[in-house]
């Protein structure tokens, strides 16, 4: 006789045939504490030969009304397999699901329902989910009987939880977009956000119109492509900020907000579905208020059935935020790809964030000749970015590891940057830099990526090790941790502080710096 171990072994084996025989042995496997042997027993039992249909359907619906929990809900979900692939030509399989919509172990009232969903309409299975939703007291059941309704074509009325979470199942079956391609039907303020110290860079880089609106937040309009926005390099993320409103009772305050036409207008100008439009609430304030954020997305629902709350796959995240008495909020497109950085898929401990490479790249002084050296070049971004930014001669990195080096060199050839070499040396070595550098541009290690003392140490040293190689009208632009300490060394080996710039690193503040090594002029090169 085969037992249910003997068959246990032989499971995992391609050569596997189970037959009649075995599947007493399979069934008792069902209720294995290992659910992934359990799994492969359901697998087995669905390749047993079809002319044995009807005894496999019986013998799998006998021994689910027998067992219990966790084999019972397992057996009726292999119930369901049966059903859907036409190998119970008894019933026996469809009658056992129709019974356990009723049964009080919930994972098999749901394993029916999601099974009985899956079937073509029939008006006994839509009579029984209706019975079953009607006397549902669980939200996870109405969720379940109301998406087995809903493939069927009845709508239900749910409220509640069980409401939104119905409803956000059936908008991911037909998941929307960000279109970068999408304008506004009239132009619209957008705030390009950014560290706080960057936004004169930032308005730099858009150019006209835009303005200082707060510590790290830079605002413009917006009347072209959705791209247009996006493609500022400086920024971290843009968002569409909807008028200060006073707060009296905040779910209901935001709820009005959402389903104002200010709001639709936005959502519906940059998505690209015919599908609710999904959202996320992120509370600035008091970490994730699970309950506050649940009674906005059920007021939210009762004032608009275009928008559902969907807090793992949104194309739209909601920024709630509330100052005093006025409740401030902020829509930021999630639902795309970020063009702007795709190369960056290989990072490394302490790498540069893009935008700030794009910063320390932006704020150096450029000349169609440049030969750049990144000293401590990590995964290569201040590089990338300062070629995006057009002609050069060379692009020089090091880094002490090897790591780095092959980051930066994965980077740059997704980048599609040309005449760019990176290899693993030390930036302190005079044998390392090429000659005739004309540009340093670094995002020197600060923390753990410092193998010799302190960094301070470190960039003092390194101050005079760029003395030594920029040519005369070279630049030094880095960011540092101590300004006044190697402001005073960078005097001391011949450098002019050209500009300085305070910067929120996310935790200390630190200086972006431009340094000059005097010499022959360099603006009639400029670019």
């Amino acid at each position: 006789m085969t037992t249910s171990s003997d068959i246990a072994t032989r499971l995992g084996d391609p050569g596997f045939t189970p037959g009649i025989k075995t599947l007493r042995a399979l069934l008792d496997l069902s209720g294995a504490d290992d659910e992934d042997t359990a799994k492969l027993a359901a697998r087995a039992v669905l390749r047993i030969e079809r002319q044995y249909a009807g005894r496999v359907a019986k013998a799998v619906v006998t021994r689910a009304r027998e067992a219990a929990r966790p084999a019972r809900g397992r057996l009726t979900q292999l119930a369901g397999r049966l059903v859907a692939e036409a190998r119970d030509p008894d019933g026996d399989a469809r009658a056992w699901l129709l019974d356990a919509l009723g049964d009080d172990d919930p994972k098999t009232r749901r394993a029916a329902t999601r099974a009985l969903g899956k079937l073509a309409p029939a008006p006994e299975i839509t009579a029984a989910l209706e019975a079953a939703f009607a006397r549902a007291a669980s939200d996870d059941d109405k969720k379940a009987l109301g998406l087995a309704l809903g493939k069927a074509g009845v709508a239900v009325g749910q409220t509640g939880r069980a409401g939104l979470i119905a409803e956000r199942e059936e908008a991911r079956r037909s998941p929307g977009a960000i279109d970068l391609l999408r304008a506004p039907a009239s132009p619209l303020r957008v705030f390009h956000k950014t560290r706080s110290g960057l936004e004169e860079i930032v308005k730099r880089e858009i150019g006209r119109g835009a303005r200082f609106f707060a510590p790290g937040v830079v605002e413009t309009k917006l009347a072209g492509p959705l791209a247009e926005a996006l493609a500022i390099r400086t920024a971290a993320e843009i968002a569409f900020p909807l008028a200060d409103r006073e707060v009296e009772d905040l779910p209901s305050d935001v709820a009005d907000a959402l389903a104002s036409e200010e709001a639709l207008a936005i959502f519906r100008a940059f998505t690209s579905t015919k599908a609710p439009i999904r959202f996320r609430v992120a509370l600035a304030r008091g970490g994730h208020q699970r309950a506050l954020v649940w009674k906005i997305a059920e007021a939210t629902r009762a004032r608009t059935k275009e928008l559902v709350n969907d807090p793992k796959e949104s194309t739209w995240e909601v920024a709630v935020d509330v100052a005093g008495s006025r409740l401030r909020i902020e829509l930021v497109p999630r639902g795309f790809v970020d063009p702007r950085f795709s190369y960056r898929e290989d990072v490394v401990p302490a790498s540069s964030h893009p935008t700030i490479a794009a910063a320390l790249a932006r704020v150096a002084p450029r000349r169609d000749d440049d030969v750049v050296w990144d000293p401590f070049a990590g995964a290569g971004a201040e590089l990338i970015e300062r070629a995006k930014l057009g002609p050069y001669a060379r692009l020089f990195g090091t880094d002490i590891e090897s790591a780095a080096v092959a980051a930066a060199r994965a980077n740059a050839r997704r980048a599609g940057v040309s005449r760019i070499l990176v290899e693993r040396g030390d930036a302190l070595d005079p044998l390392v830099p090429p000659d005739g550098v004309t540009t340093i541009i670094t995002n020197p290690p600060m923390g753990r990526r410092v193998q010799r003392g302190t960094h301070a140490e470190l960039l003092e040293r390194f101050v005079d090790r760029a003395a030594e190689v920029l040519v005369p009208g070279g630049a030094l632009v880095w960011i540092v941790p101590e300004p006044q300490r190697l402001r005073a060394r960078a005097a001391e080996a011949g450098f002019v502080l050209e500009s300085a710039t305070s910067l929120d690193m996310s935790g200390f503040s630190a200086e972006l710096s431009v340094y000059v090594k005097p010499g022959l002029s360099r603006t009639r090169k400029r670019r």
